[in-house]
């Protein structure tokens, strides 16, 4: 059976599955009907959920990479300076984009287990790719991860899972809530860049 798109379809509706049942309570058969595929093809594209879910995690990387790569040359001052337009031109889009996605990396990145949680593959790579370009010889790889970690990637990824339903709850206009994330990330995330020397 050659369906046109089959895989894409898979990851999609995986996304989908995972972000409404959550990943371990999400089954094959869901998934094969909300891409509207026989179960039988998903297996003849993929291994399991876990190699779905690790093909989902590689290409989320791989398109945050992307979207940051236009920075990773920038000095702390040029990051503080742009900050705030990158964060509505770029990283907004990314968010709604992989909104779905990112619920289910936040939540698998929770859990108590041996592996390492997804969060910090995400974090590592954009470390390196930064690293390929920085000339900066005080440049500080622990310092770095720990700002990005804790003042950019968690609260933007929050932001994401939460601003809809935080919007509803304290009754507040979109485009007001909008506008007052961005000041306190500026405020935070943006005074590392404004304070590194």
């Amino acid at each position: 059976m050659n369906i046109p798109n089959a895989r894409e379809r898979i990851l999609d509706a995986a996304v989908k599955v995972f972000a409404d049942k959550s990943f371990e309570g999400s089954r094959i058969d869901e998934i094969a009907s909300a891409a509207n595929v026989p179960k039988s093809l998903i297996y003849y594209h993929f291994k399991n959920k876990d190699e779905i879910l690790e093909i989902l995690t590689k290409n989320f990387i791989s398109d945050y990479l992307n979207i940051i790569e236009s920075d990773a040359n920038e000095s702390h001052k040029e990051k503080f300076e742009q900050l705030g337009q990158r964060m509505q031109d770029v990283y907004y889009e990314f968010g709604k984009k992989n909104a779905d996605l990112v619920r289910v990396i936040f939540i698998d990145s929770l859990k108590k287990t041996k592996e390492q949680p997804i969060f910090f593959k995400v974090i590592e790579a954009m470390i390196a790719k930064e690293k390929e370009s920085n000339k900066d010889s005080n440049y500080d790889e622990q310092e770095r991860r720990i700002s990005e970690f804790f003042t950019s990637f968690i609260p933007n990824c929050a932001y994401i899972c939460f601003a809809d339903s935080w919007i509803k709850y304290f009754n507040m206009d979109k485009s007001k809530f909008d506008r007052l994330y961005l000041k306190v990330y500026e405020e935070t995330h943006g005074a590392y860049h404004r304070n590194h020397k």
